[in-house]
């Protein structure tokens, strides 16, 4: 569930692209914002232009590009910056990013991409497809999901500087869904190739392709991004600060959204507990759509190195004996969706 106060504010390297249709301009400037892989839509209402936007996060990020690291809070900020291939609706259909098209072949083998042209690096250097081929590599060995995720790639071509071909060992029908922005970033080839990639200074001082540059980052407080003049994706985004603020206390981020100091946060920013008496303040606005691509979830997992939960039976037992319902309303205050799986999971907003 994402928060956003309610008008309370009122004051690229490539071609533009021409003027986007209201519904699009929208919900690409709230994937700006908040995350590109966490796709929210619908009537946000906010000013046709804003200066600065605030978004909370909880705690701080421990890198500000998800390439080695997958925690929530870099998912949240990584995306500003750096793009992927592709970005997803509500109903996890691709849609062009620094990719403009793609095709599969029949064998689900072969993946080719038409990369967009006159995009460029924050610090003026063209973006190619050698960009893309390098990260594609870099994150099946670095990333914490790329090694399962691209185990099958057994090469990574560039025929020309617009195009990307992905081979693979056998099909891997999932993969058209992995090249969101935070999930498989595409980072500058001449800032990490020769490096180590977990240590290297772009984590911390992020070059990338994005709608915002990173400015500063006040480690403890916070980090400010400003607009991207030279987006490709204009007239995107529509604000020209964003400063992410980190409040761990929960009490203390309500209080944020209520006074104002902060303007918007996902991935449910406050205590569920506290959402019913924040529902009912005419200044603020909550979304439960969008979080199609990346879910919270809640999950219990037994230790089969215990002698009693390696017996299938006992495991059984215990799996039969949870009230899903009663976690659900108790412990989540109802805003969470049961799913039925191998292993208990409950889904929150």
């Amino acid at each position: 569930m994402t928060i956003e106060r309610i008008g309370q504010r009122q004051n690229g390297c490539g071609p533009a692209r021409g003027s986007l249709p209201e519904s699009r301009r929208t919900t690409r400037w709230i994937k700006s914002v908040l995350a590109s892989t966490v796709l929210c839509a619908g009537a946000w209402l906010m000013p046709a232009h804003a200066e600065t936007a605030t978004m909370v996060l909880a705690t701080e990020p421990p890198t500000l590009v998800s390439l080695t690291n997958v925690a929530t809070t870099a998912l949240a900020v990584s995306g500003k910056v750096t793009e992927g291939l592709l970005e997803y609706n509500e109903d996890l259909s691709p849609e062009p990013l620094l990719a403009t098209s793609w095709n599969i072949s029949p064998d689900g083998k072969e993946y080719s991409f038409k990369l967009r042209e006159g995009v460029c690096w924050h610090d003026g250097k063209p973006f190619t497809a050698e960009d893309a081929a390098f990260s594609i590599n870099l994150l099946k060995k670095v990333h914490p999901r790329g090694r399962s995720t691209f185990a099958n790639v057994t090469s990574v071509e560039v025929p020309d500087p617009q195009t990307l071909v992905i081979k693979l060992s056998q099909p891997a029908p999932y993969l058209i869904k992995a090249f969101a922005s935070t999930e498989t970033p595409i980072v500058p080839k001449h800032l990490y190739e020769g490096t180590d990639a977990a240590s290297n200074p772009n984590g911390n001082t992020p070059i990338g392709t994005g709608p915002f540059k990173f400015k500063e980052w006040q480690r403890g407080n916070y980090i400010v991004y400003e607009r991207n003049p030279d987006y490709w994706g204009k007239p995107d985004p529509k604000i020209d600060r964003l400063v992410v603020k980190f409040i761990p206390d929960a009490a203390a981020r309500s209080i944020a959204f209520e006074s104002g100091s902060v303007d918007f946060g996902y991935r449910t920013p406050v205590a569920l507990s506290d959402l019913d008496r924040l529902k009912s303040l005419p200044n603020l606005k909550f979304e439960t759509k969008g979080a199609s691509y990346s879910y919270n979830v809640t999950r219990l997992e037994f230790n089969l190195d215990n002698q009693y939960f390696r017996d299938k039976r006992v495991r059984e037992a215990v799996a039969h004996a949870i009230e899903r319902k009663v976690i659900v309303n108790t412990i989540h205050y109802g805003y969470a969706t049961i799913t039925y799986w191998f292993i208990t999971v409950i889904l929150t907003f």
